[in-house]
């Protein structure tokens, strides 16, 4: 990875990762996840991280991600948000 920073201009996707060219592993996070718990911010940032070498949802993608020990947590915490916020968790995971 190259950088990891906040931007505030992401509406839909809780983080991106830059995955070919000059600003390959550049990752942003939207800063709703300010105040989310850690463990929730460290696997939306493993899950970008993993599309540097995984630049899909491939089934080894995903085996990759889980061996992240708090993956399914977050996962369940994210798709929680999303319900109250009325939101596709799909873009969101």
């Amino acid at each position: 990875w190259h950088s990891i920073r906040w931007v505030s201009n992401m509406q839909k996707r809780l983080g991106s990762c830059t995955v070919c060219g000059p600003t390959r592993g550049d990752i942003r996070i939207s800063d709703r996840l300010k105040g989310w718990p850690l463990w929730v911010l460290e696997y939306v940032i493993v899950h970008e991280l993993v599309h540097l070498q995984y630049p899909n949802h491939s089934p080894e993608f995903w085996a990759t991600v889980h061996r992240y020990p708090q993956a399914e947590r977050a996962r369940g915490f994210v798709l929680g948000v999303a319900f109250q916020q009325d939101a596709d968790a799909e873009e969101w995971l």
